[in-house]
């Protein structure tokens, strides 16, 4: 096959995963187009049991996005205009877009170089008496290091909000990284590994108080914690969404294996010092590769090389937030 023949290599292909559901999908859809239940319902209350419990916790509240699942969980944590959040420069836009919109102020620590996350000992060097939380981030799926975290947070009083848009099925010592901060968050954005067909988000919650005050924020209902009044606004996860979350729900091992086998064959040929480290199984350990990075000496010359190849490549994050003009 000549180069001008040869199918491109995209950076995401949202079609083929859902070849082998399409008909499910089509068929509940049916269901629901001619039940009236278009918001929320019993759809919506299964796909947040089945999150919850895949996260290891009691309770799970969908909403409309994950940027809104991530305002909410902050405000359930208390964070009142003039508070810190401690987080990570080197993720999403969105991370940083929730905490300003609560007027608070994000704090940005460096991060590990073997896989990108938060640095714990940075973290510690960076809490003032205005922190209120620490936001890490397991970014493309690799587990962050919680047990530094989680006892940071609890030695300083701080809340922990997990911003975990891209690790859903990452596991920490053999627990879903979902279980291990007061809340976390998921987009099911179509590219996140979990995905929708649309928008939609969840905030999965250890606390029975927040996952019911997080239901009434979606509703336009107002909340009050840690004395500060906030307004609610309309977030709510409609059923088409979560039936379709729910379809890919149940084959998320399946297409997770479909993840771990390319990953494997990319580890295979790349040198360790240019990718990430696979996270030790031994200890419990496991990413889900929402995105596969290396580095490298010349970035632009690799990327002009893989384009004339066919292969499509990004850059993530350019820049870092640490240099964002917000």
């Amino acid at each position: 096959m000549s180069h001008s023949e040869t199918k491109r290599v995209g950076r995401y292909d949202l079609v083929t995963p859902l070849r082998p559901c399409k008909d499910e999908i089509v068929a509940k859809f049916e269901q629901i187009l001619m039940s009236g239940a278009f918001i929320l319902g019993e759809e919506v209350r299964l796909l947040e049991e089945e999150v919850a419990e895949a996260c290891g916790v009691p309770h799970a509240v969908g909403v409309a996005s994950g940027s809104s699942a991530l305002a909410v969980a902050l405000m359930m944590a208390g964070v009142r205009p003039g508070d810190e959040v401690i987080t990570t420069p080197y993720t999403f836009d969105a991370t940083m877009e929730a905490i300003l919109l609560l007027e608070a102020v994000p704090l940005y620590v460096d991060i590990t170089p073997h896989d990108h996350n938060i640095h714990p000992a940075k973290i510690e060097e960076a809490v003032t008496n205005r922190t209120r939380a620490i936001m890490p981030v397991p970014i493309f799926g690799a587990p962050c290091d919680m047990n530094a975290i989680d006892g940071i947070a609890a030695d300083r009083d701080l809340e922990v909000v997990m911003d975990m848009a891209q690790a859903f099925g990452t596991l920490f010592e053999g627990q879903p990284m979902g279980s291990f901060a007061r809340m976390s968050t998921l987009s099911f954005y179509p590219t996140k590994n979990l995905p929708g067909i649309g928008d939609g988000g969840m905030v999965v919650c250890r606390k029975a108080e927040d996952a019911e005050n997080i239901r009434r924020i979606r509703a336009h209902q107002t909340v009050k914690v840690r004395g500060h009044l906030y307004p609610g606004w309309n977030s709510r996860l409609d059923a088409i969404q979560a039936m379709a979350i729910r379809v890919r729900l149940a084959r998320f091992d399946e297409e997770q294996a479909d993840r771990d086998r390319v990953a494997a064959i990319y580890d295979s040929l790349i040198p360790e010092s240019h990718r990430l480290a696979t996270p030790d199984p031994a200890r419990g350990m496991h990413g889900t590769y929402h995105q596969y990075w290396v580095r490298c000496a010349d970035r632009d010359g690799l990327q002009a090389e893989l384009d004339r190849n066919g292969i499509d490549t990004g850059i993530y994050y350019d820049p870092p937030l640490h240099k964002h003009e917000l």
